[in-house]
């Protein structure tokens, strides 16, 4: 059994909210390893929801608990999503006004495309 399982199995056991802490200490792991990383899925990623108070398993989150933390998961991918948009704009922006102006080789004139 790996350690995903065993925690799977703990917080089934559990039946409630179990800070992240306690999971660490518990199974010798760092908080970090518990949630997705770098497009991995961490630890608790395939049976757990997350919120201010630590992992429940999916199977035992009440209909609110379920609601609450699928709206924050969604309102974070969306807020990345516009992040990247907002992003886009500006690389572009800045990448047009760096070759907007161009020099002739011979002269310190600037020339301006139309």
């Amino acid at each position: 059994m790996d350690v995903a399982d065993q925690i799977e199995a703990f917080l089934l056991e559990r039946r409630d909210w179990v800070p992240s802490a306690e999971i660490c200490k518990r199974f010798d792991v760092t908080d970090r390893r518990l949630r997705q990383v770098n497009g991995q899925p961490g630890l608790c990623s395939d049976f757990a929801v997350s919120g201010d108070r630590g992992f429940k398993h999916v199977a035992l989150a009440s209909t609110r608990e379920w609601l609450h933390f699928k709206h924050r998961i969604r309102r974070h991918g969306i807020g990345e999503l516009v992040r990247i948009r907002d992003l886009g704009r500006r690389r572009q922006t800045v990448t047009r006004a760096a070759r907007s102006v161009l020099f002739e080789a011979d002269s310190p004139q600037a020339i301006l495309p139309i």
